[in-house]
């Protein structure tokens, strides 16, 4: 049997993009998933629009968090499948994600992190570029990434959640903690998502930067020279 997915949808006040994120998950050609919505307390429509898709969301919440790391938290406890993958509404799942996804795990089934490539839209310069992943790269820089990760449930019940306090490395944190606690990571060779660029990480690049070196140090990634 192919593994169950859950997905968690993080949205605030982006009705347009929402739609497409939640199309780019409801086009997949393997759909065993789970979707969780979790919105911040949305006034421009985007509850409408989470209305209107309502016979397929298995659960809906809206109202005041605490951040992005808060809303993924909040979904990942309403969260029942085997494997977890996070889509904030700016963001779109790439078509066969899903199908790659599980051939993947098929091949590897003792792994609990499986992670691809990511496609980012630079908004502002209407261009997209592809990152591929490199874990051997993580004590220098964030190499992996949310939107092309996809996590198992029982991974979250034996490291944790995400850590709200590192509110521009959340992601980078995370990860950090199961590469110390020794969990398996493997690659899906494929690109899974498209990551718009301007989220908070973005916009305020020195302050994640401070967060990731943090995270190094503490789990004991690299010393705190080299980090």
């Amino acid at each position: 049997m192919k593994p169950k997915l859950s997905f968690i949808m993080p949205v605030l006040n982006n009705c347009h993009g929402f739609s497409r994120a939640i199309e780019s998950i409801l086009d997949q050609s393997e759909l065993s998933i789970e979707l969780i919505v979790i919105d911040g307390g949305s006034n421009d429509g985007t509850l409408g629009v989470i209305e209107s898709y309502s016979d397929k969301i298995h659960y809906w919440e809206s109202g005041h968090d605490s951040g992005i790391a808060d809303a993924f938290n909040r979904g990942i406890k309403r969260a029942s499948c085997d494997f977890i993958g996070i889509l904030n509404s700016d963001d779109l799942l790439e078509p066969d994600a899903i199908k790659n996804l599980f051939k993947t795990i098929e091949m590897q089934p003792a792994a609990d992190v499986f992670y691809g490539a990511i496609r980012f839209y630079d908004p502002v310069r209407g261009s997209t570029y592809v990152r591929n992943p490199d874990l051997t790269q993580m004590h220098r820089r964030m190499s992996l990434f949310h939107p092309a990760m996809f996590i198992r449930r029982s991974c979250y019940d034996r490291i944790g959640l995400y850590d709200c306090t590192y509110a521009h490395a959340m992601d980078s944190e995370w990860c950090h903690r199961a590469m110390a606690a020794g969990v398996e990571f493997f690659e899906v060779p494929s690109v899974m998502a498209t990551m718009a660029l301007g989220g908070v990480s973005d916009r305020d690049y020195g302050k994640s930067l401070r967060q990731y070196r943090t995270s190094l140090i503490k789990y004991g990634i690299t010393k705190p020279a080299a980090a």
